[in-house]
């Protein structure tokens, strides 16, 4: 069977904390949120993934409920990865409590055929020689670099720094990235004109409430507004944006409906506070024409 999309990365246990409060466990990572975006579109989804004899059973039923593969999904030696998520004052902090073993090329031995790849490690379990493998594949090969650019300092507190691979994300088709990943992939990239320069096909630059920017070689540049609501849990949009922007490009290759379905489907993540719905096919597609509307060449 080919899959439409193919996820690759540690899924993750998420304790999230609002205002003192703190969920969770909860299923978290790029690969669950880019997974759950592309089934809400009816995508057929398969998930690659290690995590540790800690990980709840539940959670593979789960995932199998809501028809994404976990037959790629691998119980490794050390426990899942687990991050403490806080937001307060509009900042976010995160810290990692435990990380599971990094993948490996015989992980990757029986990987499906799909028409895309969504590449998101959150914390360098991808090596880099693997993503680089994996762009070889017949597929549109998506990165989000997030994982690339962390590095844990003092009682596991996440911090950025300074990533540059210019090879491989010459061999990326689409790389999304934060402005604070920008700066940290390449440091004279400072504005939405110069996104050429990071090599790859299409990029999309997310910036929360402001919208996306998106960038590719054969249209130039675009602002995608973010739909105006109310936000309780920001997490992983960024992650499910990419994942309905992916189905939806390989399906259509209309680069701005495939941004705004992405920019539709982010909104229905952020009014919750776990990864649960993203709204039906009608309601995403309702929302993706009135960002469509907004869009403007920049």
């Amino acid at each position: 069977m080919k899959y439409d999309l193919v996820t690759v990365g540690h899924i993750v246990l998420d304790y999230i904390e609002h205002g003192g409060t703190v969920k969770g466990p909860q299923l978290g990572g790029p690969c669950i949120y880019a997974s759950l975006a592309a089934r809400a579109l009816g995508a057929h989804v398969a998930l690659s993934s290690k995590v540790g004899p800690d990980f709840p059973k539940k959670h593979i039923s789960w995932l199998r409920a809501r028809d994404i593969s976990a037959a790629n999904i691998r119980v490794a030696g050390l426990a899942t990865t687990r991050f403490r998520i806080r937001y307060q004052n509009g900042r976010r902090t995160i810290r990692v409590t435990s990380t599971c073993d990094s993948f490996e090329k015989k992980d990757f031995s029986n990987l499906p055929p799909s028409s895309a790849i969504h590449l998101g490690p959150v914390l360098h379990e991808i090596p880099v020689s693997l993503a680089s493998d994996l762009t070889r594949r017949n597929s549109v090969v998506a990165l989000d670099p997030q994982g690339y650019v962390r590095e844990l300092g003092a009682n596991g507190s996440v911090r950025i720094r300074n990533w540059k691979q210019a090879k491989l994300l010459s061999m990326i088709d689409v790389l999304k990235v934060s402005d604070s990943e920008l700066h940290a992939i390449r440091s004279n990239t400072k504005s939405e004109r110069s996104l050429n320069k990071l090599g790859s096909g299409i990029v999309l630059l997310t910036r929360g409430d402001r919208g996306t920017i998106i960038w590719s070689k054969d249209h130039g540049a675009f602002n995608v507004p973010a739909l105006r609501t109310r936000v309780r849990d920001p997490t992983g949009a960024g992650d499910a944006l990419l994942g309905a922007f992916l189905v939806t490009w390989v399906r259509t290759s209309d680069l701005l409906w495939s941004a705004s379905v992405g920019a539709a489907v982010a909104s229905f993540l952020v009014e919750r506070t776990r990864p649960a719905s993203f709204g039906t096919s009608k309601q995403i597609e309702k929302r993706a024409s009135a960002i469509l509307g907004r869009v403007a060449r920049i």
